[in-house]
């Protein structure tokens, strides 16, 4: 049985019904984008930056739901692989965002999560080799469905070709529009134990107070959580440029936070205040569960089916999500 939240709480006090919360547009689309994840830009936190799979593109939304709220559109002008079909977004090491694309690069798998500056007189500006403004890219990780950041230069990405966990170490980027990845670091963790599904992002979440990745896996319809200290260094695996590792980590311990049954499709996922919020992108409904995987809330956003996926909470500890259907950014305002 769920229980009540306190006053305040980003899914609402009442009887978890679409009247017990206001959902408040705080941004209205001029066209079609497919948003997939959304996040505050903890170097200037009145940004919201929101990534968008139809047209490889960032939305920057400037004091979301304020009056004079503005936003702007960038696009990579290399975004069409470096970008492309982006199902999340991570912010990382100051000044520094992680993205990756869902697809397999035109049947030649060379994919993988890039590395961007989040200075806008970098990012989205070309450069004179025509490699855009990335900083980094590597390139073992084909229909990625998911990113988290860990810390320094280092993320987590969710692997659909391989249905495995991957840890990138970019190390030191090259640089805006380089191309060296000879100091990268690609680990692969729990090959063939998650699955993503064609529509939907499947997101984690990196905890640091537990090390441990948090992850929708959303094709098999739960909540995993990865102890990232266990495991041992198994053996190497191929790829397609040099790099200074990439190898499999064998033995790592995955365990089911919220088995099959309450949830259809998981997509995203975001630990507040000692909870894990999830976004089900089967039922447009979104969960509370405490750190044991018992569900604490939940929410009918009496959005269509498809509409959730990525949701992240802004500095006014409120909770903000995607629509893919719509392309809107919604805020969640208590009704009390």
């Amino acid at each position: 049985m769920c229980v009540a939240l306190p006053p305040g709480s980003p899914i609402g006090v009442k009887d978890g019904s679409p009247s017990s919360v206001a959902l408040v547009p705080v941004y209205e689309p001029d066209r079609q984008r497919e948003p997939t994840d959304l996040a505050f830009n903890p170097d200037r936190p009145e940004e919201l930056w929101v990534v968008n799979r139809r047209d490889d593109s960032v939305i920057i939304i400037t004091n979301p739901g304020a009056p004079g709220s503005e936003s702007v559109r960038l696009r990579d002008p290399a975004a069409s692989h470096f970008m492309d079909r982006p199902p999340a977004l991570a912010f990382g090491a100051p000044g520094t965002f992680g993205a990756c694309g869902d697809n397999n690069n035109g049947g030649d798998y060379f994919m993988g999560p890039s590395l961007f500056s989040s200075d806008l007189a970098i990012f989205a500006e070309p450069t004179p080799d025509g490699l855009g403004s990335h900083l980094d890219m590597l390139h073992s990780t084909s229909f990625c469905k998911g990113i988290a950041h860990e810390h320094a230069n280092v993320y987590w990405v969710f692997n659909d070709n391989d249905h495995s966990l991957d840890r990138y170490n970019f190390a030191h980027d090259h640089g805006p529009g380089n191309d060296d990845h000879a100091d990268g670091e690609i680990y692969r963790y729990v090959p063939g134990e998650v699955l993503g599904i064609e529509d939907a992002p499947s997101h984690l979440f990196y905890r640091p107070e537990d090390r441990h990745l948090y992850v929708a896996d959303t094709g098999h319809k739960r909540l995993l959580k990865l102890d990232t200290t266990s495991g041992t260094p198994g053996s190497s695996f191929d790829g397609s440029e040099h790099v200074r590792a990439r190898q499999h980590i064998d033995g790592a311990t995955l365990v089911e936070l919220v088995p099959p049954g309450t949830l259809e499709a998981p997509s995203g996922i975001e630990i507040h205040e000692d909870l894990v919020y999830v976004s089900d992108h089967a039922t447009s409904r979104l969960y509370a569960f405490d750190l044991t995987g018992q569900l604490v809330r939940t929410l009918d956003t009496g959005l269509p089916a498809g509409s959730l996926a990525g949701i992240t909470f802004g500095p006014d500890g409120k909770l903000y999500f995607v629509d893919v259907l719509s392309s809107r950014v919604y805020r969640i305002d208590p009704v009390l």
